[in-house]
């Protein structure tokens, strides 16, 4: 049977068209005006997006993570990102005390049989000691083409050595899939920390141990090793503008590299650290305010490609387990399910970014990168039927952590509003999430990527 979305404003990568959308067994079958089929919702002239993609999250895997409990497993995580938007998501499978990095891959995939809200691709993220080459060809198999490293966190036990990113550039390029990094300088950052640690540990230490300069001397170090072993590139944070810069100079140079920045980067500043201690530490830390007219514009034009979310929350017991900010766990931002509404309301309606360019930064280009273009990210004939509509005129709604859901006891979104949440969700041709409410199936499939040349 043949649905139908009507009167809406199409965001297509031909522009904005003002009419119906159809879709037919989750796929998009026409668009255009006075279309045959059930109508679904009227819209009322709303604006009609791409479901968005969020490429960035990071879930408990059996229990287990990186390092402390996070909030969310996969299936949380799916829920949260479809109240803002987020039809496929991108979640981080890594080494636990009780698999191995290749062995949480396989066990990601097969939760898709427990029921998924939301549609979910998986990438592989490697830590000192992982099988290199082993876990790529592994994981290539089952279609995991994306994977990350870091290089920061030495004494954390986080970072590779230059040799073994080097190796997984070059297997990640034999598979046709893209390296992930993030980009500090882990040696740097464990001398400074040492510094601070002897001077006196307050919250601006956690500041001055990661420093803006180190994130562009990461990304021309790394770009360096791309290019020598022919691999695509992608930084999963930008959150300054000596690295916006360094971003611009690298793609008119001609290399394969690609970014993203996070929501968080774009609206918070370093007062949320000075003020707030463990609760406002991310990784890497969130700057002045001097940087985020910088980022927005290297949004704008490119120079960032798409926005994702570092999604990882933790309770509030978690990240106040101790008062001393360098010791204090990283991330805990619940941002999947405000990605969207904050960029349509920060972004789009303050005029920073054009509606078409919001498509792109918060579903196509991502979808692109990552490798699920154009079944993904795109309203078109023969994509995936995931839409969302989002009213140009609706109540503020505050961000508080009651509103982000399961709530972890705190949120550093509390002094900002949105305009700019979802009325509407289709993913898959069916109807998830209407009126702020959850309905749809949690059939949310499992996305096997191929490599890229």
């Amino acid at each position: 049977m043949t649905t139908v979305v009507r009167n809406g404003r199409l965001v297509t990568a031909d522009g904005v068209l003002e009419g119906d959308i159809s879709f037919r067994d989750g796929v998009i079958e026409e668009i255009g005006t006075g279309l045959e089929g059930e109508t679904i919702a009227d819209v009322n002239g709303a604006w009609v997006l791409p479901g968005a993609v969020d490429p960035h999250l990071h879930v408990s895997l059996g229990g287990h993570s990186i390092t402390e409990p996070l909030l969310h497993d996969l299936h949380q995580a799916a829920r949260a990102a479809l109240r803002g938007g987020v039809t496929t998501i991108g979640v981080y499978a890594q080494r636990t005390p009780v698999t191995t990095v290749a062995e949480s891959v396989e066990a990601e995939i097969e939760r898709e049989r427990d029921g998924v809200a939301a549609d979910y691709f998986i990438n592989a993220l490697f830590l000192p000691g992982d099988d290199i080459e082993g876990t790529v060809a592994r994981s290539a198999q089952v279609g995991v083409t994306s994977f990350k490293t870091m290089v920061a966190y030495a004494q954390r036990g986080q970072m590779l050595d230059d040799a073994s990113i080097c190796l997984l550039m070059e297997r990640a390029a034999a598979v046709g899939g893209v390296t992930l990094v993030h980009a500090e300088n882990g040696g740097a950052i464990d001398y400074l920390d040492a510094v601070e640690r002897r001077r006196g540990v307050t919250n601006a230490s956690y500041l001055r141990s990661q420093p803006v300069e180190l994130e562009p001397e990461g990304m021309n170090r790394t770009a360096v090793f791309a290019a020598l072993t022919g691999s695509r590139l992608h930084f999963v944070h930008c959150t300054s503008a000596p690295g916006a810069a360094m971003l611009g100079t690298l793609k008119n140079s001609g290399a394969s590299v690609t970014a993203e920045t996070q929501i968080h980067y774009l609206l918070l500043t370093n007062d949320e650290v000075l003020e707030r201690g463990p609760l406002g530490k991310v990784g890497p830390p969130l700057r002045d305010s001097g940087h985020l007219a910088p980022l927005w514009d290297a949004l704008a034009d490119g120079r960032i490609d798409h926005l994702s979310s570092d999604h990882s929350p933790k309770t509030l017991g978690v990240k106040l387990a101790t008062d001393n900010i360098l010791d204090a766990t990283f991330g805990g931002i619940a941002g999947t399910g405000i990605m969207l509404p904050l960029a349509f309301s920060e972004g789009f309606k303050k005029g920073q970014l054009t509606i078409e360019r919001l498509a792109e930064v918060t579903s196509t280009r991502a979808a692109q990168i990552y490798g699920i273009y154009p079944q993904k990210g795109i309203l078109a004939e023969g994509s995936d039927a995931d839409l969302v509509v989002i009213p140009e005129e609706q109540p503020d709604t505050r961000l508080t952590h009651h509103n982000l859901e399961p709530a972890a006891g705190y949120s550093l979104y509390e002094s900002i509003s949105t305009n700019g949440m979802p009325s509407l969700v289709v993913r898959g041709g069916s109807v998830v999430l209407s009126d702020g409410e959850l309905v749809g199936p949690e059939n949310g499939r499992y996305l096997a990527r191929s490599g890229q040349a």
